[in-house]
Parts: structure tokens; sequence; C-alpha cells
């Protein structure tokens, strides 16, 4: 159902409301108006019935007559019913007696505990009111038809008017998604409204370029993992071709040498897995205690034939012997080693790598945290270049040779490893004076 049809729905479901509300106003009004006039004038409806009770007891207990009687205090009364037995043995007016016995004021008559009858009266307030309702009655149809009718003619074009407003931001977000849909770059939405229509619009176009970003990182992932896989595969693929045309055998050296490629495109397909599953949450971690200094201390010892090919100071500091943490080992040995060949790679030879390993307290955390500092004086990193150092394939020194230069992934795992652990890393650096990694890992 649209919105026009629904707004019009909604507009006479409302006008009959608003009518059959005025109905019940009306007659709950009369009701109040009736018995706040019987409080105002109580001593003379209290002498009424007093009459009537004492002409019962003084006729022998008999309603004999009384439809003839006189009653000095009747006078002040427009409209007057005595009912006994189920019958109507005196009435004065000229009201119906069924109106009277509906709308009258009721007053229980007793005598000698007992009673005897009920009086249905209303003094000249009442009965002005009476005539009010009754006369409002009688109008309301004809002015609820009028009204109705004018109000409907109104509300027709008021909610044209307004449906049209309200759904052209609609009409506009649809646009978009359909522009979105048929993969178009320019979808336009209202955004400037200051309305939930803007909100959406907002939510709309913020989405849109959620998907154009995951659409370009998809893209730049496919190109990326391309562009690395070409470079062995045509190493490999010339080798082989040419041992095929010559028909000589490969040498031992012709085949480690493929051997490597080989090695070095299977050691790329695991990572950009590993780092798939990792930032897709589908890695389950299987954490135990472990004493983070002694695998600060195994991470060292495995890359110290690096720094000394590079004749790189490497030192290790730590201010406890044994600080706990829960994690997977095999992970964040990944991670800290993925840091430290990092900093190998970028530092100068003759240079100087440091890593602290200590127990902090930080702000607005309950819990001490671990912290492992990886310092070195080596290139540095770019203001430009620093802020996508933990991207998939991005090398802050774009010269870099291949082989030397990893596949750039190793600091996108680190950095997912180490937010599976609950912490996080940090980066400063200044170019030409070097890095400094910190990692932080809950105790």
């Amino acid at each position: 159902m649209k919105i026009r049809t629904k707004l019009i729905l909604s507009m006479s479901v409302l006008l009959v409301f608003v009518m059959l509300f005025l109905l019940g106003v009306t007659h709950v009004q009369f009701y109040i108006f009736r018995d706040f006039a019987y409080l105002e004038n109580k001593e003379h409806f209290e002498a009424l019935k007093k009459e009537f009770e004492e002409y019962y007891r003084n006729h022998g207990d008999s309603w004999e007559g009384v439809g003839s009687a006189g009653f000095e205090n009747s006078g002040s009364f427009a409209e007057i019913a005595l009912s006994a037995d189920g019958e109507i043995l005196y009435q004065q007016g000229k009201q119906s007696v069924d109106e009277l016995l509906k709308d009258g004021y009721k007053l229980t008559l007793n005598v000698d505990d007992q009673r005897v009858g009920r009086l249905y009266v209303m003094n000249d307030r009442q009965y002005k009111t009476y005539e009010f309702k009754t006369m409002w009655y009688e109008m309301l149809p004809n002015i609820g038809i009028s009204s109705l009718l004018f109000t409907c003619i109104a509300a027709l074009l008021t909610i044209i008017l307004l449906s049209w407003r309200l759904t052209s931001p609609i009409r506009k977000m649809i646009t978009g998604i359909e522009s979105i849909k048929a993969g178009g770059d320019a979808a336009v939405f209202p955004e400037q409204r200051k309305d939930e229509f803007g909100a959406i619009a907002k939510a709309l176009r913020e989405m849109n370029d959620s998907l154009a970003e995951a659409e370009r990182t998809r893209k730049q992932l496919m190109s990326d993992v391309a562009h690395e896989l070409k470079t062995p595969l045509m190493i490999i693929q010339g080798e082989l071709e040419l041992a095929h045309e010559t028909g000589t055998p490969l040498s031992a050296a012709k085949q480690a040498s493929l051997l490597d490629e080989v090695l070095r495109l299977s050691r790329l397909v695991h990572e950009v897995l590993d780092l798939s599953r990792l930032e897709s949450g589908m890695t389950e971690l299987h954490p135990r205690t472990e004493n983070l200094v002694a695998l600060v201390e195994d991470v060292t010892s495995k890359t110290l034939f690096m720094t000394e090919d590079k004749q790189i100071q490497l030192s290790m500091h730590a201010e406890e012997e044994f600080i706990p943490v829960s994690v997977e080992k095999s992970r964040i040995l990944q991670a800290l080693y993925n840091i430290l060949t990092n900093a190998i790679y970028y530092t100068s030879p003759g240079g100087q790598i440091r890593l602290h390993v200590e127990t902090v307290r930080l702000p607005n955390q309950q819990e001490p945290y671990a912290r492992i500092r990886v310092e070195d004086n080596g290139a540095g990193i770019s203001e430009e270049d620093l802020p996508h150092i933990f991207d998939r394939f991005y090398r802050a020194d774009h010269s870099r040779a291949r082989p030397s230069g990893g596949s750039g992934l190793g600091l996108a795992i680190a950095r997912q490893n180490i937010l599976a652990h609950r912490g996080w890393i940090e980066v400063e650096s200044v170019v030409g004076e070097g890095s400094v990694f910190t990692v932080y890992l809950p105790i």
C-alpha cells in the first residue's frame, strides 16, 4: 500500500474518531452537569423527596391518588416522574417517560428503611442541559456529514501535497539505490534534509561509500596478488621453457633457484590465506599462559643471523624475568617476528635495534598491560606512508627489491594477530632517525 493511500485512510479514521469523541464528550458532559446541578440545589431535591415519602406514609403506606396530588416543592422542577412497582404513578412536565427515566436524576424513596419507589427529576438547569444535548444530537449528524465532507476534501488536497513532499526524498533515495544497483558511482541522496530522511540518506551514502571502498580494496587485492605471483611464475616459466627448447637438463643451481621461487609462491599464498582468515575472524585461538620475556628472547635468537649479516647491534632489555600473558604462542611469535624483521630490513648496516619488555599501567585501564617496544635507528617512515604501513601489500620504500622487501603482508598479519589477542600496536617514526613499534597485550 502506498504512503498516500495510508495517509488518506489514516485521516479518515482520525475524522471518525474525532466525531465519536465529540459525541462521547457531549454525552458524558450532560451527566456531569446534571449531577453538578443536584449538588448546587441539593436541599430542593431532598425536600421534594421528603414530601413524596410523607405522602406515602400519610396515605397508609400507599401511593393511592398520588397522580392527582399537588406537591409544594414540585415548582422548582421542570420534570418529575414517580415510578413504583414498575409503573409510572406520577408525572409532571412534557418530556417523555422513557427519556426522563434514562436522563433524569434518580432519587430513591424510603419509608421505614424500605424502598417504596423512585423519583426521576430535572430542575430547570438540568432540563436546559438536556435540551442542549438533544439539540446537539439532532444537529450532530448534519454537522458531521458537512464537516466530514469539507474535511475530506481539504484533507485530500493536503494529503496529496504532503505525501508528494514526503515521498520526494524517498523517490530520490530509490533513484540513488537504483544507480548503485546499476553500478553507478554518482548516486545522489538528499543528505541536506534535517529530518529522518536526511539521516537515512546519510546512512545510505555511507553504506555506498563503504561498499565502494570494499570493492576498491578487493580490486586492489586482486591486482597486488597477481603482481606478486607474476614475477616468480615468469621466472619458473622462463627457466622451464629454456630447458625444454634446448633439451639441456636443469643444473643443480637452477633447480635450487626454481625451488626458491616455488617456496616463495607457497609462502605468499599461505600468508594471503592467513591474513584473510584473521581479518574475517575465522581463526580460532587456543591461548595458554606464556612467559612474554621468553617469547621475545626466542624471536631475538631466530633473527640473530639476519642482524649479524648486516652487522646490526641487537639488544633486549626486560624489567622482569616473568611476564605472564594468555596467548597462542605461534601467533604471537609470528607477529613479533614480522615486526622485528621489518625493523631489520629498514635498519642500515651498522645500526642498532633495541627491544624493551615491561609491565605498564595505562590510563582508563583497570588491569596492567605488557608492553613490547621495538626501536631502530633506520630510515624511518614518512608521514604520508605512516597511516598505511599496516595495509596489505603496502611498502613504504617502493623501490626496494622484492626478495629483500618481502610480500608486504608481514605488518598486516602482525597487527591482526595482536588484535585477535585483545591487544593493539602503535608506531612512531621520524624520517632519517628511525621508528618505534609498540605492542600492548593484556596481562
